[in-house]
C-alpha cells in the first residue's frame, strides 16, 4: 500500500493530478474553428488559432478556453509555434473571418506570456504555417505560392526556398516543421508531396503521396502527417511515417476533419476545429482535441 501511495504522489507531481492524461479533450468557445495547435511547456496547456476570430486561445487538459491573443489586424490565425517566450502564429484572410481584409498574409509574433503584440510581419502569398528553427528564425509556408519565406529574429524576410513544386494552381506547401538533423519538412497539400528543404534547396521525400497533407509533427514515434478532404481529394486520417525511410509505420482513419497536431509531454494530440462545418456555411462552438 505504503508504494502505491508513493507512485501515486509522485504522478501527482509530476502532472497535477492523477486524471491529468485525458485522450479525449472536448472544449466550447464561441464559433472558434481552431485550424492550428501547439503546446504551451510553460503552462501545461494547448495553444490554439481562430480560423473565425484571428485569436490565440489556451486550453486546458479540461477543455477550458481563455483568450491570450485578441484585438490585433489579424482576420484567421493558422499555424502556431513556441519560441523561448516568444508566440508565432500566421495569420491572414481566406474568407472565413468575422471581418475582411482581402490579400491579408503575415506571421504575427507575440509575448507567449501576456499576449501582448511585438510585431506583425507582412508574408507573400498566403502565409499559412510556421516552423522555428535553434537559433530562432522562423520559416512560413504561403500557400498560393511557390516560395517558403524566412524570418529571422530581427524580423527580416528573405526567400529560403523557392520551386515551383511547392505551388500550384490550388494549395501548395501548406504545413512545416524542423528537423533537429538541420533541415524542414513541409508538405503540398493538394498531392500530398512531401520535401526535405534546406536554403535554396528543395528535395521530394521519398515518401507515399498523401493529398491534403495539412499538418505536420515530428514525435518520437515518426513524422506524423495529419491529412482532411477540405479542398483536397485526401482522407481524414492521421499517419505517422518512419523519419530514415519515409515510409508508413501507422495510419487511423478519423472521424472529424482533423488539421494539425501537437507534441505534449502526454502524448500527441490531433485537432479537430470543425472546418468543414465553418466551409459549409455555419459554425459550432465546439472542438476538439484527441490523443
Amino acid at each position: 500500500m505504503r508504494v502505491a501511495l508513493a507512485v501515486m504522489a509522485a504522478l501527482l507531481l509530476v502532472t497535477g493530478s492523477a486524471a491529468a492524461t485525458p485522450r479525449h479533450i472536448e472544449a466550447v468557445a464561441e464559433s472558434l474553428h481552431p485550424e492550428g495547435v501547439q503546446w504551451d511547456p510553460t503552462r501545461g496547456q494547448f495553444l490554439v488559432s481562430s480560423l473565425r476570430h484571428g485569436t490565440v486561445s489556451l486550453v486546458s487538459t479540461t477543455g477550458r478556453v481563455r483568450t491570450l491573443v485578441s484585438g490585433t489586424k489579424m482576420v484567421s490565425t493558422f499555424g502556431v509555434q513556441v519560441d523561448r517566450g516568444r508566440l508565432l502564429v500566421a495569420f491572414g484572410d481566406i474568407g472565413y473571418g468575422e471581418r475582411q481584409d482581402p490579400g491579408q498574409s503575415g506571421l504575427g509574433i507575440f509575448d507567449l506570456r501576456t499576449g501582448r503584440t511585438i510585431s506583425l510581419i507582412d508574408i507573400p502569398n498566403g502565409a499559412n504555417d510556421v516552423a522555428v528553427d535553434p537559433f530562432g528564425n522562423a520559416y512560413v509556408t504561403g500557400t498560393r505560392g511557390d516560395t517558403i519565406w524566412k524570418v529571422d529574429r530581427a524580423g527580416t524576410v528573405s526567400a529560403f526556398a523557392k520551386d515551383p513544386r511547392l505551388g500550384g494552381a490550388s494549395f501548395g506547401n501548406n504545413g512545416i516543421v524542423w528537423d533537429p538533423r538541420g533541415f524542414l519538412i513541409t508538405g503540398h497539400y493538394t498531392n500530398g508531396t512531401l520535401f526535405k528543404v534546406t536554403r535554396g534547396h528543395v528535395e521530394e521525400l521519398p515518401a507515399p503521396k498523401l493529398p491534403g497533407a495539412d499538418g505536420l509533427t515530428l514525435t518520437p514515434q515518426g513524422l506524423v502527417v495529419v491529412t482532411n478532404k477540405l479542398a483536397a481529394p485526401g482522407e481524414n486520417a492521421v499517419t505517422v511515417l518512419d523519419t530514415r525511410t519515409w515510409q508508413v509505420k501507422s495510419q487511423r482513419d478519423w472521424k472529424t476533419a482533423p488539421t494539425t497536431a501537437a507534441r505534449t509531454p502526454r502524448g500527441t494530440y490531433v485537432l479537430s476545429g470543425y472546418i468543414d462545418v465553418l466551409a459549409g456555411g455555419s459554425t459550432t462552438d465546439e472542438f476538439r482535441l484527441d490523443r
